[in-house]
């Protein structure tokens, strides 16, 4: 039976989430294209953001897996054939990730013509594959987690998945996050984040992120 709540979790915050992606995915293949034979410096520092990417991507599709889709499909009986297909298309993903590991050692070794294309073909289909992903997931999954999940569990969900990280990429990861909020969405996740997270934010974590991009983006 459908639980009844009687407060809603506001899961805006994972668009904001699937926003880094979709960014990073997009950009990403051309970074990769764009480095030159030799230059192991810049190929290192390409292949250590695409690294970043599939690491926070691995963190949350994992809290995905182990904790959003039992609890909807236990309780969802309208559509369960959408956590189905959010499950399948998660294996689809693990497979592009898995190739695209493969891949980053050889591409940071020396950045020649075919490790380069491959690896900008394979973050160009991961693009594609988690692109249509995150539009089903927004427009079919996120309306049912808000109507069937409580705002603790909402919560819980996200701290699984912060807890898939290192420790030492939170900063990062939270700084890459406010980077593509709108001003709104930063002071809700402002409200939301620990207060040592807010104070690093305010006092390196935003600049840090800065000169990151900066450097790989050459802005």
């Amino acid at each position: 039976m459908t639980e009844v709540l009687t407060s809603k979790p506001d899961v805006h915050d994972m668009v904001v989430v699937h926003r880094t992606f979709r960014q990073s995915c997009a950009a990403l293949p051309e970074l990769v294209r764009g480095l030159r034979p030799g230059d192991t410096v810049r190929a290192q520092l390409v292949a250590e953001a695409v690294e970043f990417m599939l690491m926070g991507l691995e963190a949350h599709h994992v809290s995905e897996d182990e904790f959003l889709w039992p609890r909807l499909a236990a309780r969802v009986e309208v559509r369960p054939e959408a956590i189905t297909r959010m499950e399948e298309q998660h294996y689809r993903l693990e497979e592009l990730v898995s190739g695209l590991r493969g891949a980053l050692g050889r591409l940071a070794a020396d950045p020649q013509s075919p490790v380069r294309e491959e690896v900008a073909a394979q973050l160009t289909e991961l693009d594609a594959v988690l692109t249509a992903h995150m539009d089903e997931e927004e427009s079919t999954v996120l309306p049912l987690a808000a109507e069937h999940l409580s705002v603790a569990e909402w919560e819980e969900l996200g701290e699984i998945s912060l807890a898939k990280l290192d420790k030492k990429h939170l900063l990062r990861a939270f700084s890459a996050l406010m980077a593509v909020a709108t001003p709104e969405e930063q002071r809700t996740l402002l409200t939301k984040a620990p207060l040592p997270a807010r104070v690093l934010w305010r006092l390196s974590g935003r600049r840090s992120h800065a000169r990151r991009e900066a450097r790989l983006y050459g802005a």
